[in-house]
């Protein structure tokens, strides 16, 4: 114990990152207290919820901390394990994944006080969905599932990691499941509990397998014995690990879990579980494939980017034809898996053939997308819990014309379908033009298969990338813009202030991490440098602020000696170095729009009458008032692309009269429409109806007989003892 403390001692006064990572858990175990010992459900709830926002905000500073170069938090736990101590050690890796908890947690806790504590939610959002846990208990499981997550990218020994691991599995399970006597919800949260412990079984094993050559599990003595397994083992260890920690990620065919779990779980928990958990699945392939196992052969890589590839054309297509808000979301999510797989999979590749500087920038591109997704996916999924907290629904032909109910919430819900489109200024921008441009690098890959690989994979991200835009075009307009749709959506009532605070505070990161890539970029360098062996910051962005211009010499002279000094870093111009394809640089395309937006004003302002302003009724076609049944439904505008991508889809759609049109009348018809999940007729219905045979069949074995069990019990006795004679 003494040499517990001491060690304890020594990380705290040596480092403020050390301080703010132990102030973190702190905060998690005070906020645990509050909720259990406060008598005032409200007030316990809200003291848990503050305590979780303070373990964030330290956890940021613990892993800007760590990413500046300050002595990371060190502790070697005693345990009544028989494996040892149980060590913390942060590295730049966990202390990214780390800062990207901490940007999350924080404003998911303020959003979470007024969702779970304002009393003037709607009567459907109260108790459509059943009983709720109480109030108090539920504050203090969010706080332990935040320590968890904190101790998982912590963690120094395969140990402490599963152990945090399967914490934060049961974890999620239980806040996931805060209506828990509704049956959807409690059957969609055990599929996301019985998945997540089928792929640890997976990594368990994976464990296992390095522990046998290196004798510990430790992650430094896994790592330095990692690379001399033989390669089949290697191998089967990057398969094992990709299917475990891919069936959490949410890649195809495991997806259905997550597209269930996430919109049935509460509004704040749907934010943690698409922000943050499943991007810690990535955190363990990444742990295991860059840290654990070495530099593998090229088709490891080739697996895991056409896996994503067709993980990422399946999410976008099948949100596109959700009718329901968070579950388009939930797709949204798939899709951006696949996104993170394929960036992940053209780092492995790019390394294995020794080409380090674009497997770096590859890596650089896929770590600032995961920031990104946590930001953006963070906050929709918030602005669709602030809409089903002042509607009662979610779903999305029985919404519309909250732009004017709900200001704030609109607009930071439209940011962040920016940013996940893509659209600069916001983040989206930055992280998938340079997974896009590392894409297009496969010119310089020697390999004939893997670079038609990664040219066929650079073509359908950019088809991805162009249905995202579709998809959340219909997420904004068909919600938030037109008239309203239904009784809920016209009585919108305005969400309390804690909850617009959570969405503006992460609206405003979104803007935030867009316009100083430059700096997150030198931060990333930081994180995939001891990864990869190589710093490419210099490669994406240009020394175009210091004395070393090389051959950006004209940009130095355009640039420098007005901003010489001013700005931290190389710069702010992001362009890949003359050695590497590049279509254009993000800055210049940013600033393009800038001016293009600048020339429409000034021509606007040109052309405009002289005089005073006449206001007239807008020319409709005759039409003297509008309704909420002319407007496009969410169906009717997402239709052209169903029948486009039907061989896909194999929907169904009905159509009955109900009442005929006379002339100049209305008539009456009834349109149905019927898209399967993913596999589900393929593949888990026949497993299903299989599993359903079996348990039929065996259920005769259950017969409630207490001697025909003592009987199965001898007859187990005499085979084991029978076994043990041969």
């Amino acid at each position: 114990m003494d040499a517990l403390i001491s060690t304890f001692t020594a990380a705290s006064v040596s480092s403020p990152a050390a301080v703010a990572y132990w102030l973190a858990l702190a905060f998690c175990g005070l906020g645990v207290a509050l909720g259990v010992i406060l008598p005032w459900a409200r007030l316990a709830y809200r003291a848990a919820a503050i305590c979780a926002a303070a373990a964030g905000i330290a956890a940021v500073i613990a892993g800007v901390g760590t990413l500046s170069g300050f002595a990371a938090p060190v502790a070697d736990i005693p345990s009544a394990l028989p494996f040892g101590f149980l060590l913390i050690r942060l590295d730049p890796l966990g202390a990214f994944f780390l800062l990207v908890i901490g940007i999350v947690v924080t404003p998911v806790a303020i959003f979470s006080i007024g969702y779970f504590t304002d009393t003037h939610a709607t009567p459907a959002h109260r108790g459509h969905e059943g009983a709720t846990p109480a109030l108090g208990p539920y504050g203090a499981l969010l706080c332990l599932l935040i320590a968890s997550l904190m101790l998982i990218v912590s963690a120094g020994d395969a140990v402490l990691f599963l152990i945090a691991w399967e914490s934060m599995a049961f974890l999620s399970y239980l806040v996931g499941a805060y209506h828990y006597t509704d049956r959807m919800v409690a059957s969609a949260m055990f599929r996301m509990l019985a998945v997540s412990e089928a792929g640890t079984t997976g990594v368990i094993a994976a464990f296992l397998a390095l522990y046998g050559a290196a004798g510990s599990f430790a992650f430094a003595d896994l790592h330095a014995a990692g690379p001399t397994l033989p390669i089949v083992v290697r191998s089967v260890i990057f398969l094992v690990v990709l299917v475990g920690f891919g069936a959490k990620l949410g890649i195809l065919p495991f997806q259905f879990w997550l597209v269930d779990a996430h919109p049935q779980a509460p509004g704040p928990i749907s934010g943690l579980l698409s922000a943050i958990i499943i991007e810690l699945a990535l955190y363990g392939i990444l742990r295991f494939d860059l840290d654990l196992l070495g530099v593998g052969p090229a088709w490891w890589g080739l697996v895991a980017v056409i896996l994503g590839m067709v993980t990422a054309l399946g999410g976008v297509l099948y949100s596109l034809v959700q009718n329901n808000l968070k579950r388009l979301l939930a797709y949204s999510s798939v899709e951006h898996s696949g996104i993170l797989l394929v960036g992940l999979g053209a780092t492995l590749t790019f390394a294995s053939l020794r080409l380090t500087a674009l497997a770096a920038i590859a890596g650089m591109a896929t770590l600032y997308h995961v920031l990104n997704h946590a930001t953006f996916k963070g906050l929709l999924f918030l602005g669709a819990g602030a809409v089903e907290h002042a509607t009662g629904s979610v779903a999305l032909d029985r919404l519309g014309g909250l732009a004017r109910r709900l200001p704030l919430v609109s607009g930071a819900f439209l940011v962040g379908a920016l940013a996940i489109s893509a659209v600069p200024p916001f983040n989206g921008f930055v992280s998938e033009w340079m997974l896009l441009e590392s894409l297009l690098q496969s010119f310089a890959v020697n390999d004939l298969l893997a670079r038609v690989i990664l040219t066929i994979c650079g073509a359908v991200l950019a088809l991805v990338a162009g249905l995202g835009v579709t998809a959340f075009v219909r997420a904004v307009g068909v919600p938030f813009l037109g008239l309203p749709r239904s009784v809920e959506a016209e009585r919108a009532h305005r969400v309390d202030w804690t909850m617009r605070v959570g969405m503006v505070w992460l609206a405003l990161l979104c803007l935030a991490l867009g316009v100083s890539a430059p700096l997150v970029l030198a931060g990333l360098d930081r994180v995939t440098t001891p990864l990869l062996g190589e710093s490419v910051y210099g490669l994406v962005v240009p020394p175009l602020f210091t004395g070393h211009p090389g051959p950006y010499a004209p940009l130095v002279g355009l640039g420098g000696g007005l901003f010489g000094g001013l700005i931290p870093g190389n710069g702010l111009v992001i362009i890949a170095a003359p050695a590497f394809s590049t279509i254009d640089s993000p800055t210049y395309l940013f600033l393009a729009e800038i001016a293009l937006l600048a020339l429409i004003w000034v021509a606007r302002r040109a052309i405009q009458p002289l005089g005073a302003t006449r206001r007239a009724p807008v020319w409709a076609g005759g039409i003297s008032r509008f309704t909420a049944r002319m407007t496009y439904s969410g169906v009717a505008f997402s239709n052209p692309l169903r029948l486009i991508f039907n061989p896909v889809y194999r929907s169904r759609a009905t159509t009955e009269l109900i009442e005929p049109s006379a002339r100049h009348q209305r008539g009456r018809i009834s349109y149905e429409q019927e898209i399967p999940k993913p596999f589900d007729r393929e593949v888990y219905g026949p497993l299903r109806r299989a599993v359903d045979a079996l348990a039929t069949r065996v259920k005769v074995i259950q017969s409630g007989d207490i001697n025909q069990y003592l009987a199965y019990i001898f007859g187990i006795v005499l085979l084991i003892l029978l076994l043990r004679v041969l």
